[in-house]
């Protein structure tokens, strides 16, 4: 079973999620992998793409206008796809 929750450790967020691209899973191990961010529009919409089409998305920004529009993020699968509160 591919996970389903993901936490994305520099936002800070544990959310359900897949590729935007491909919408496969950002990571299928414990250890998590690198996933890229995309904040688009006046709106600040916000995207998330895994590794492999965020690293072919990157090699094909060409502006650097564009480019800071982009930030890479690490995305950690979520056990059994349950948040656990922090015990008290």
């Amino acid at each position: 079973m591919q996970p389903s929750m993901f936490l994305m450790v520099n936002r800070a967020h544990v959310a359900e999620l897949a590729c935007s691209a491909c919408g496969g899973p950002f990571a299928t191990n414990p250890t998590g992998d690198k996933a890229l961010v995309a904040t688009i529009g006046k709106d600040s919409r916000v995207f998330f793409f895994c590794s492999a089409c965020g690293d072919n998305i990157i090699g094909r920004v060409s502006s650097d206008d564009a480019k800071g529009h982009y930030g890479w993020d690490w995305a950690v699968p979520v056990r059994d796809g349950v948040v656990r509160e922090r015990p008290t």
